[in-house]
């Protein structure tokens, strides 16, 4: 091709992209607004929305229609919910939950699941952390919300490195790892997690960056200056209110 031809091709070529992905993020932000607003959803689920901030943490996380997403430690369904509605029927959310929580009917989600239409894409699995099996490269996110810290609850007993191979293992080449976690100081040992159930997000960038993930990007809309990182996340002046951080991880 004539090179003169060149720039304005790629030009009118660019600008023809540009409305259609300006369309596309406005439909995903329909979607997610849908998904939340969703008055099929728990109350005890949706009345937590303006502390946990959730079209913007799924956003961030970059979820899209016809993904598998495996939602961990999914007790009470919390994400759940709102990422059964935007992976849409095309799509799977993995609901986990430890063993000790019981299947339907003593496990209470399990019966919301089976008998709510909005949930028809959702398959809870029951597992402790060394017993969960992942199938190799079939999932497209992992959603570890407020549990990377459990990682090192002593009663828990993880094997963190067979865990985090796992996840790399399970997710398809270039899948995301999405974490949230209440912060503990930067120099905070991993044992934060078993006493503060906080981890460092230091510590946290260096733990799974050595597992071969891949810091993508973090966002700051859940941090809280007024939290005081020194306290137990169950103690009553912080419970629900603790700073959080959040990082998305790609596993190349």
């Amino acid at each position: 091709m004539n090179a003169k031809y060149l720039k304005p091709l790629v030009a009118c070529a660019a600008l023809s992209i540009l409305p259609f992905a300006a369309s596309q993020g406005a439909e995903i932000d329909d979607l997610i607004a849908e998904a939340v607003n969703n008055p099929a959803r728990l109350e005890a689920n949706s009345s937590r929305d303006a502390l946990r901030k959730p079209a913007e943490v799924i956003k961030f996380m970059g979820v899209e229609p016809g993904m598998t997403v495996l939602d961990m430690v999914a007790i009470g369904g919390y994400y759940t919910e709102i990422l059964a509605g935007v992976v849409g029927s095309e799509g799977r959310v993995i609901s986990h939950v430890f063993a000790a929580s019981g299947r339907d009917p003593d496990y209470a989600f399990a019966a919301h699941i089976r008998n709510s239409e909005h949930l028809d894409n959702v398959v809870p699995i029951y597992a402790d952390f060394n017993d969960l099996e992942l199938a190799d490269n079939t999932l497209d996110q992992i959603f570890l919300i407020q549990n990377f810290h459990d990682f090192y609850f002593e009663r828990f007993a993880v094997d963190v490195d067979a865990m985090l191979a796992m996840f790399r293992a399970a997710l398809k080449p270039g899948g995301t790892l999405a974490v949230i976690d209440h912060v503990a100081v930067d120099d905070a040992p991993s044992s934060s997690g078993n006493t503060l159930h906080r981890i460092s997000p230091v510590l946290t960038k260096r733990v799974l960056e050595a597992a071969g993930f891949v810091l993508e990007d973090e966002s700051d809309v859940l941090l809280n200056d007024t939290d005081d990182p020194s306290k137990i996340v169950f103690m009553p002046e912080v419970r629900g209110k603790t700073s959080r951080f959040i990082h998305r991880y790609n596993s190349p």
